[in-house]
């Protein structure tokens, strides 16, 4: 194991982060309280960090205290009683500098860095910089080595590529055999023969592909936990504004105020209060912090259902494709010619979900800024025997089906109920409808699962389904249409539905707009490269060559039409060209391409609404702090 730590906030000598504070990373070097695997952290050290503002000053700062000396054979030197505690933010002191770019980190700071593979208080060297060095982001760290890793100071921490600066404390069993999905060059270019620098890598490349931090971090932490389920993973990272880390296998605390945050493997015994009380992370958990706040977030592992499919289950479930040969590849250049020559330019919501899409929406939903899935999951989980009760319903079907998550609580509630005999699932994915018709077969025996792979806003297949039927659209998709849109919805299922079936609909209400954008615009980045990843789609599909650092995700509150509205607003004045469509397109800086609407709904206009597309009301629920609403509807 090894101990790191990593601070963002006012500029700092080095000193009074790693050396001066009683039993800090220096002096966790040679004897950490916390360290759950290895004792002494003698086989190198780094510390990189940002350049800072030369003209900046912390007022009240003290003076240099003396530097602790190597550990004499009765114990280190005592440490100078001074306060250690940084001094609080001061607004004109702001954070790191970035007069360093290099291509593609455009306005980000390129780190500097100082490593040896020696123990860290057998050079002088190190003492003496980190008294007259200053930055306002820092990751340093003392390394205890793998066995089988190289001991040189290639593989000592940080880690750089870019702007980014990575630690690794863990080790990973038979990482040499680990499988990555990483290719020869990247294998051949590792920096260092570790554990560490083979994560690195895996994280680098999704960095490189503009995945957000925290998610990037969750995908290879649960990547490789699943091979290798006793690795230990926590890492440390920042781009000298931010800090993210994983708690996987060893220790891990911060302590913070507003304007500067410390995030370390264990606390140090610095007096005075100027960043707060130290705060344990638990095990599995990813930390997300900035200097306005932290945040933490449970880190836990994918759950994949690789049993095969038994032939009994097999013969309940079938699985038809009602979708049009070239469907994709003509929707998609339909789609994609008419937003981007219309005035305003859209693109569809749809072409989010690619598998990145997929897993980035996944991850927005656990977002704790992102509340309509768990206030729609809180309605159901209080509402599904009432609404098995009320419909009695033969068959489900659910519209844009995805995972089938929540719909489990009905499926539960209705086969509790003794009348449930088929699941219907309609979506676009067959691979997705694929995985949970097994997942669903093998969960609820004797129920059969008829999926169907269909774009149900041109129609909805249905046809021998037993009645009643339940038709669930959940998760307040129905906000993605606009007012026409959904009135022409409404009479397509009139049209699919008998007098007997029963529409459950989702909706999210309107509220505290400053909640919503908050919830479309979250503080990790997550919505951000969700929006962007349009662009990847469109790159990849159509041979574009949209850059996607040259946009910023934006979200809007539109409060004439009561929708939250998604963009990509172009940062510079460019011009794309879309070759197998024959098209380009130029866009002015500042203009926005609309990426996705989400209306919001009050209950008396969503009534009459629904009214005049043939439907009445009978329930409405929503969660404990009236943020959302499930409704049951049958046709007029």
């Amino acid at each position: 194991m090894c101990r790191h730590l990593a601070y963002v906030g006012p500029p700092l000598p080095l000193a009074r982060l790693l050396v001066e504070p009683p039993r800090g990373l220096y002096e966790q070097s040679w004897q950490p309280r916390r360290q759950r695997h290895g004792t002494v952290n003698a086989d190198g050290f780094g510390v990189g960090w940002y350049p800072a503002d030369s003209e900046a000053a912390v007022p009240g700062e003290p003076g240099a205290a003396a530097v602790p000396g190597p550990p004499a054979p009765h114990g280190p030197a005592p440490h100078d009683p001074a306060p250690h505690d940084p001094a609080p933010p001061v607004p004109a002191a702001g954070g790191p500098a970035a007069p360093a770019e290099r291509p593609g980190d455009e306005g980000a700071a390129v780190p500097a860095r100082y490593r040896r593979a020696l123990p860290v208080w057998a050079d002088p060297n190190f003492a003496e910089l980190a008294r007259v060095i200053r930055s306002g982001a820092v990751l340093a760290a003392v390394r205890s080595a793998t066995e089988g890793t190289a001991p040189d100071e290639s593989a000592a921490a940080p880690f750089r590529d870019g702007r980014w600066l990575f630690s690794h404390n863990g080790a990973v069993p038979d990482w040499t055999r680990l499988p990555t999905g990483l290719g020869s060059a990247e294998l051949l270019s590792l920096e260092a023969r570790s554990d560490s620098a083979l994560l690195w890598a895996m994280l680098a490349g999704r960095l490189r592909r503009g995945e957000p931090p925290g998610g990037a971090i969750a995908a290879v932490v649960r990547e490789v936990a699943a091979a290798r389920p006793t690795a230990r993973l926590n890492f440390l990272l920042t781009d000298g504004r931010t800090i993210a880390a994983s708690a996987w296998g060893d220790t891990l605390w911060y302590r913070a105020r507003p304007g500067a945050v410390v995030v370390a493997s264990e606390p140090d015994d610095a007096v005075g209060a100027a960043l707060g009380e130290w705060r344990e992370v638990p095990d599995r958990s990813l930390l997300l912090a900035t200097t306005e706040g932290v945040r933490v977030i449970a880190l836990r592992p994918e759950r994949k259902d690789t049993t095969p499919m038994s032939d009994e289950n097999q013969s309940r479930f079938t699985l038809d494709d009602r979708l049009p040969a070239g469907y994709f590849t003509d929707t998609l250049h339909a789609d994609v010619v008419g937003g981007l020559t219309a005035a305003p330019r859209t693109l569809p919501p749809k072409w989010f979900y690619d598998k990145r899409g997929s897993d980035l929406f996944e991850q927005i939903t656990r977002l704790p800024e992102y509340y309509p899935t768990r206030a729609e999951q809180e309605i159901l989980v209080r509402r599904a025997p009432e609404i098995a009760a009320a419909t009695r319903a033969a068959t489900l079907i659910e519209l844009g089906s995805g995972s089938s998550r929540k719909t489990r609580l009905l499926l539960d509630a209705l086969t509790a109920g003794g009348t449930l005999r088929r699941y219907a699932p309609l979506d676009v994915s067959a691979s997705a409808l694929e995985a949970a018709g097994r997942a669903i077969c093998s969960d609820y025996p004797g129920l059969e699962v008829s999926a169907t792979v269909a774009d149900f806003e041109g129609g909805i297949p249905l046809s021998d389904e037993p009645g009643p039927r339940l038709l669930a659209f959940l998760g307040s998709t129905i906000g993605n249409f606009d007012g026409p849109q959904r009135a022409a919805f409404y009479r397509t299922l009139t049209r699919s539905l008998s007098s007997d079936d029963v529409l459950l609909l989702g909706a999210d209400l309107v509220k505290d707009p400053a909640v919503l954008v908050r919830a479309y615009d979250d503080a990790a980045g997550v919505t951000a490269a969700f929006d962007k990843n349009v662009l990847h789609v469109l790159n990849r599909e159509l041979g574009a060559d949209f850059d996607p650092d040259a946009f910023e995700h934006v979200a809007v509150w539109n409060a004439e039409d009561e929708r939250i509205e998604m963009h990509l607003r172009s940062r510079v004045a460019q011009t794309v060209k879309i070759p197998d469509l024959d098209l380009s397109v130029d866009l002015a800086a500042g203009e926005d391409l609309r990426t996705e609407l989400s209306c919001k709904f009050r209950r008396e206009s969503l009534t009459a609404e629904l009214h005049a597309g043939g439907f009445t009301v009978r329930h409405w629920w929503t969660d404990a702090a009236a943020r959302f609403a499930l409704l049951l509807a049958v046709p007029n």
